[in-house]
C-alpha cells in the first residue's frame, strides 16, 4: 500500500458467552461447559468464560461441573495421565488470584476452586462462580482462565441480552436440541463466531474474527485473502 500505510487485522479482547436453553439435558450441558471454557485450561482466545443457565437448572448444573471438576488429574502436560494443566506463567497465574480476590470481595459464591495450587509450576484450581449481578468483575474483565462465572435467566430473551451485554463480541455458542430455535437466535447474538452445540472448534475454512471492541478484519477463508489484497475495476469500450 502506498503512504505508508499498513493493512492490519487485529484481534482484541473478549468476554465470550454460552447460554443453555432449558430443553438441554443437565449432562451434556455439563460436558459443554467444560468444552467451552476449561479447554487448555482456559486459554483460547474463543473461550466461553460467562455461562447463562437457565434458573431451573443452574444449581443442578454447577453441581455436576463441580464434580466432574473435582476429579481431574491436575498436573503437567507432559503426563499422559493429566487432564489438566498450568497457566502459561507465573505472572498470569497471579492475575488469576487476583480476580478470586475481585469474586470474594464482591460476595460472589464460589461453588468449585478459587485457589491457587501450591506446587511447582502455575498451576490455579478450575473456578466454578456464581454471580450476583451483571455488573459483577468476573461477568466483564476477561481472564483467559479457567473460571466459569454463571448468571441465570428466566426467558429467552434475557437470555439474548445478558449474552450480548458486553462491549466484547469474539465468540458465543448456543446449547439446545431446538435448532429451529437456535436458528432463530443466532442472528441476534452480536459476536463475530457463534456456534450450536460446540464451543471453540475452528476451522481454517471459516471466517474467524470479532465484532465490536474484539477486533477487526478476519483470519481463515476467502475473507482473510480479501482483507490483504486490492480490488481492482477493469472497464474497456471496444
Amino acid at each position: 500500500m502506498g503512504a505508508g500505510l499498513t493493512r492490519a487485522t487485529l484481534e482484541l479482547g473478549g468476554k465470550n458467552s454460552a447460554g443453555f436453553l432449558r430443553d438441554v439435558d443437565l449432562d451434556k450441558a455439563v460436558n459443554g461447559i467444560i468444552e467451552a471454557g476449561f479447554l487448555h485450561s482456559g486459554q483460547i482466545c474463543a473461550a466461553a468464560e460467562r455461562f447463562f443457565v437457565h434458573r431451573s437448572q443452574i444449581d443442578p448444573v454447577m453441581d455436576k461441573l463441580a464434580q466432574r471438576l473435582s476429579k481431574l488429574n491436575i498436573g503437567s502436560p507432559l503426563d499422559e495421565r493429566t487432564e489438566f494443566g498450568p497457566v502459561t506463567n507465573r505472572q498470569h497465574q497471579l492475575k488469576l488470584g487476583e480476580f478470586f480476590a475481585k469474586a470474594r470481595a464482591e460476595n460472589n459464591t464460589i461453588i468449585h476452586g478459587g485457589n491457587l495450587i501450591d506446587r511447582p509450576g502455575c498451576y490455579i484450581e478450575p473456578t466454578v462462580i456464581l454471580a450476583n449481578t451483571v455488573n459483577d468483575t468476573l461477568l466483564n474483565e476477561e481472564t483467559f482462565g479457567p473460571i466459569a462465572t454463571f448468571f441465570p435467566y428466566d426467558t429467552e430473551e434475557e437470555l439474548l441480552e445478558l449474552m450480548n451485554n458486553t462491549p466484547y463480541g469474539l465468540s458465543a455458542s448456543l446449547w439446545t436440541n431446538d435448532l429451529s430455535k437456535a436458528l432463530r437466535m443466532v442472528p441476534a447474538i452480536e459476536a463475530g463466531t457463534v456456534w450450536v452445540n460446540m464451543h471453540t472448534m475452528l476451522d481454517p475454512a471459516v471466517p474467524f474474527g470479532g465484532n465490536k471492541s474484539s477486533g477487526v478484519g478476519r483470519e481463515f477463508g476467502s475473507a482473510f485473502i480479501d482483507d490483504y489484497t486490492e480490488l481492482k475495476s477493469v472497464m474497456i469500450r471496444y
